[in-house]
């Protein structure tokens, strides 16, 4: 069991170690211990989940010109079973030792939970913004539905030129009301966990060092991170089986 915790690197707790030591005992064919006693062995030697513990800082996208705003069609309604059905998106920051900061922008699937496209940036710039929709869409497949893409009211998202691309790929947009974060939640939510599992984003050195850290967790997240809502699986592993 401390093998696997170290293996994740102290990122998981009682609930997501108890699946992985459940997996392993399935596989060499005996019993597996219930999450109980998963819990009081983790107590015994002291294997604790310290990383989210810290409040993180986060980035307003709301400074700065205003453009033409949508209607919130998504309305909370975040579970799907279809793959580009429903995705969203949001913009995070983070600062490096020498207070230089990095910026990092995901689109993500609501039903496989997997990050499709990301940029990684020193300055939340336009062109930085519109990254992951241009990849987004050169990536979209032939579904026979419309995909949905929410985001919060930042105004790269008011902007002409990201309502111009959402309308060449057929995209139908849907923005949060303002200042009402529980209505880009989903995505918000995937913001806290590289910002405690990657570690202090502090104890980077440089912009560099930290851009290849970020880097690193996404494929981390979509490969290796486990998600009780995905039956304990990946989301690559989960999106493998709905296609199956």
């Amino acid at each position: 069991m401390k093998g696997l915790f170290n293996y994740y690197e102290a990122e998981y707790g009682v609930r997501r170690l108890s699946a992985q030591v459940r997996a392993y005992y399935q596989l060499i064919g005996k019993t597996a211990p219930n999450h109980k006693r998963i819990q009081r062995l983790m107590h015994e030697m002291n294997l604790k989940c310290t990383k989210y513990n810290q409040r993180r800082r986060k980035y307003d996208s709301s400074k700065g010109p205003n453009g033409k705003k949508a209607k919130n069609k998504l309305n909370r309604r975040f579970m799907s079973n279809r793959k580009y059905q429903k995705t969203v998106c949001d913009i995070t920051e983070f600062k490096a030792y020498n207070g230089q900061k990095v910026y990092l922008e995901v689109i993500k699937d609501l039903a496989t939970k997997q990050i499709l496209t990301w940029s990684i940036g020193q300055s939340p710039t336009l062109h930085f913004a519109l990254t992951p929709l241009q990849k987004l869409l050169d990536q979209l497949p032939y579904t026979g539905y419309q995909l949905t893409l929410h985001t919060d009211q930042g105004w790269h998202y008011q902007h002409h030129a990201w309502r111009k691309l959402l309308r060449e790929g057929h995209i139908r947009q849907s923005m949060s009301h303002r200042a009402i974060c529980l209505d880009n939640v989903a995505c918000e939510t995937v913001f806290s966990k590289p910002k405690a599992e990657i570690g202090q984003d502090t104890s980077y050195r440089s912009q560099d060092e930290l851009i290849q850290a970020i880097e690193e967790w996404i494929h981390f997240y979509n490969e290796r991170r486990i998600q009780t809502k995905l039956g304990n699986q990946t989301p690559l592993q989960y999106e493998q089986n709905l296609v199956a």
